[in-house]
């Protein structure tokens, strides 16, 4: 990408910069208005309090990595760190950096950005577009797990004295080891944001009927936006269904066409007994137990799966079903309540 493209990608994820959208930035702001169409109150209270030292102001050399499933919230929340921060008089809104590591084109396909457009939005941010300012930056890059080499980029910015805020919804153990190593002693912390489990739910419902919680979890799960559309609407929307289907393709099948993930979300469910077994999975989609092995992996590092339980949240269970209703017959009830995490 040449650095005039990047600019236009920064320049429109940083309003802020801006002195007439310091203020009113956040009032469309897309992800902050769908949080404010259909919002689950006790989900957005767990997730600033898991971020409320960043929101005290910025916090020079260091890494904070945020990692949880897609739809779980976490670009939401750090544009909540980032709206505290600009509204403070004392911080300098040019001081801060969204850089979206995953875009989305006109038609809702995910792209990534190349790991060299990554590198120096981060180490040279004014050569792409960013206002020169005093000072440390506070970078926050979001999905940042979709660029390979990630780790090294971010660790560097802390080194340089910057504070770095980074997403992921996939977390590869050998990232996360990287980094831990690169980064200045005592400098990294991981933040992590989870779906709402039925006993959460339960509690934030103390007045309802338990069956009812239960069956409405069963069907909708715990992401905090599935959540609050089955309140509103009494379903999930069209919408979140097809975001957590791109998120999830981008995730899992690297964006290859020819990985069909409601096949193999429904696999995972048809051959689940005790463990998730490869050997079973790769006779139902005529792969290799290798292939297979390696996609059960890249599962596990999108927070999908459980090896030893299945699908961790309801609404995976369910989703083959709603991106594909011709190919999937909805999961029973009670399987789903058996076979989730």
């Amino acid at each position: 990408m040449r650095n005039s493209e990047l600019a236009r990608v920064l320049r429109a994820a940083n309003p802020w910069w801006s002195r007439r959208r310091r203020a009113t930035w956040v009032l469309d702001d897309d992800d902050l208005a769908a949080r404010a169409r259909h919002e689950w109150a006790p989900a957005t209270a767990c997730a600033r309090a898991a971020l409320a030292p960043l929101a005290d102001g910025p916090r020079p050399a260091t890494v904070t990595l945020v990692v949880g499933p897609r739809g779980v919230g976490k670009t939401t929340a750090v544009k909540d760190v980032v709206a505290h921060l600009v509204a403070d008089p004392a911080t300098d809104p040019r001081r801060v950096v969204l850089i979206p590591a995953q875009l989305t084109d006109a038609t809702g396909t995910l792209d990534d950005l190349e790991p060299a457009d990554l590198a120096t939005a981060v180490r040279t941010p004014t050569r792409t577009g960013a206002p020169a300012c005093d000072g440390p930056r506070v970078l926050v890059v979001d999905e940042v797990g979709a660029v390979a080499g990630w780790p090294r980029v971010l660790a560097d910015a802390a080194r340089r004295g910057d504070q770095v805020v980074a997403t992921t919804s996939v977390l590869d153990p050998a990232d996360l080891a990287e980094l831990e190593a690169a980064c200045p002693a005592g400098s990294l912390t991981v933040r992590r944001l989870q779906p709402a489990s039925l006993s959460e739910l339960l509690g934030a419902c103390p007045t309802a009927a338990v069956g009812d919680v239960r069956a409405a979890y069963l069907r909708h799960g715990g992401l905090p936006r599935a959540v609050a559309e089955h309140r509103d609407l009494g379903d999930v929307s069209p919408e979140l269904v097809a975001s957590l289907a791109a998120g999830l393709h981008r995730d899992v099948c690297r964006g290859v066409d020819g990985c069909p993930l409601d096949l193999l979300l429904s696999g995972v469910c048809a051959t689940t007994d005790r463990f998730v077994e490869p050997e079973p999975l790769a006779r139902l989609l005529g792969l290799s137990t290798a292939e297979v092995g390696r996609l059960l992996a890249r599962l596990e590092h999108a927070h999908v799966l459980d090896p030893r339980r299945g699908l961790v949240d309801p609404l995976l269970h369910r989703l083959p079903s709603l991106i594909a209703p011709e190919r999937h017959v909805p999961p029973t009830a009670q399987h789903i309540a058996t076979f989730s995490h």
